[in-house]
């Protein structure tokens, strides 16, 4: 089973404030749902960012697979 988060349950895990995230959710750098006025994301996507992040640090987003 899909475990799903809310945007301010992401931004704890990932460190970043909820309006980062939202940034983040809305250019397509994070990936996630907008379900009528909140984002669901999948556990599994914050963990790719967390991996990422890890490896490439400020610019994760540059190394995802599209």
């Amino acid at each position: 089973m899909i475990e799903r988060l809310t945007a301010q349950q992401a931004a704890k895990m990932l460190g970043y404030h909820v309006k980062h995230v939202h940034r983040l959710l809305r250019s397509g750098n994070l990936r996630g749902d907008h379900l009528g006025w909140m984002w669901v994301i999948d556990r599994s996507e914050v963990e790719e960012v967390l991996r990422l992040r890890e490896k490439w640090g400020r610019s994760w987003a540059d190394h995802r697979d599209t």
